[in-house]
């Protein structure tokens, strides 16, 4: 059996001062040593999710002025292109007036002169009609 002696509270009371030394020396400062350790990492981690919603936002803050520039720039494309086609057309259509012009004037000059060459073969054609009927007849017609 168990005898209770002096010795076991000896035992008991050196334990306790024991504890109660350990516990101001090593133990309570491990434990604060934990907590702040804990208490940096869950900082840490709470900090990252903050920047990674940062980010995100940032990024779709980017994207979304990315995709803005996109439109502003594909619609002044298109204006300067419908411009171009506006410029394009009146160009041609100033060039086919200008060309049917110069058609009308060349179908003019080149009716004169058919006309001119007409007026001049009938002329000839009636000298050599005289020159050939004074060599048939053998006489001089006026």
């Amino acid at each position: 059996m168990i005898s209770l002696d002096l010795s076991v509270v000896y035992q008991i009371v050196f334990f306790l001062v024991l504890w109660f030394v350990l516990s101001k020396v090593l133990f309570r400062p491990y434990l604060k040593l934990l907590e702040e350790r804990e208490g940096k990492t869950a900082g840490a981690i709470h900090d990252t999710a903050d920047l990674e919603r940062e980010g995100a936002r940032l990024k779709a803050q980017y994207e979304e002025r990315i995709a803005q520039a996109q439109a502003a720039g594909g619609a002044a494309k298109e204006s300067i292109l419908q411009e171009a086609r506006q410029q394009r057309e009146q160009i041609l259509s100033q060039a086919r007036q200008e060309a049917a012009a110069t058609l009308e004037l060349a179908r003019r000059d080149v009716a004169s002169q058919v006309a001119g060459e007409r007026q001049l073969a009938a002329t000839e054609a009636a000298t050599v009609a005289r020159q050939m009927a004074s060599k048939i007849l053998g006489r001089n017609l006026a």
